[in-house]
């Protein structure tokens, strides 16, 4: 990608999501390039498990560099990855899931958070806590769904995971919403429609459509994530 004009760089987990989120971008005609931090979700997971400080040292010298080369915003599309790694101070603006979370969260009474790991659920968790103490959230991770995504087959993953008996509950319990609280869902978003009369907040395309917005606005630089205690 050497000499590529890039306005924003899509930082995840996988080569999967972070190729997702430069597709989308492109689509909108911004210009975009992906950094994936692993190859597979079982490698994400376990980074992000077992070594936590280098994944965020690793995550601090590619936004030195993408800065070095004159990129203007980063998006972390990786829900799991925005709850790891420090963004708070960043050598240039990041935005993450965790401005979606603070923006939609008080705005809900409950919830049914779906995500593709536990540090994800985190993230969530933390953010209600600061930011909506009263919200009723019923949480659930899933990495098995997100590897069925990434096999190429989001409506079988979809089929075979928990998720068609999990959102009918979710309606009995009489939850307001389901997040989708991972940028792998956001394949699976149409099944998830088609299986429930709950509210859906995609976060994935959230933030595609907030960053696409700050860059044709001029506004990127303004575009950023504070951490939520992560």
């Amino acid at each position: 990608m050497a000499g590529e004009f890039i306005e924003v760089a899509v930082i995840a987990g996988t080569p999967y999501d972070s190729g997702l989120g430069t597709d989308l971008l492109r689509a909108e005609g911004v210009a975009a390039a992906p950094y994936a931090t692993a190859g597979s979700p079982d490698e994400q997971d376990s980074m992000q498990d077992q070594r936590p400080d280098a994944l965020a040292a690793s995550f601090q010298r590619l936004l030195h560099e993408l800065r070095r080369r004159q990129v203007e915003l980063a998006m972390v599309f990786c829900n799991s990855l925005s709850s790891v790694v420090n963004h708070d101070s960043t050598a240039l603006p990041v935005v993450s899931p965790l401005t979606v979370y603070r923006d939609v969260l008080p705005r809900l009474r409950s919830s049914l958070v779906l995500t593709g790991n536990a540090h994800a659920l985190l993230g969530v968790e933390r953010t209600a806590r600061l930011t909506c103490p009263g919200h009723r959230m019923l949480g659930v991770s899933d990495p098995m769904l997100v590897r069925g995504i990434e096999s190429g087959d989001p409506e079988a993953a979809f089929a075979a995971s928990h998720l068609p008996g999990t959102l009918r509950r979710a309606e009995e319990l009489g939850l307001e919403a389901v997040i989708l609280a991972c940028t792998h869902l956001t394949a699976i978003k149409p099944w998830v429609a088609a299986s429930c009369d709950l509210r859906i907040v995609d976060v994935g395309g959230i933030l595609v459509d907030r960053v696409v917005a700050a860059v044709r606005d001029g506004t990127a630089d303004r575009l950023t994530t504070t951490s939520s205690g992560s």
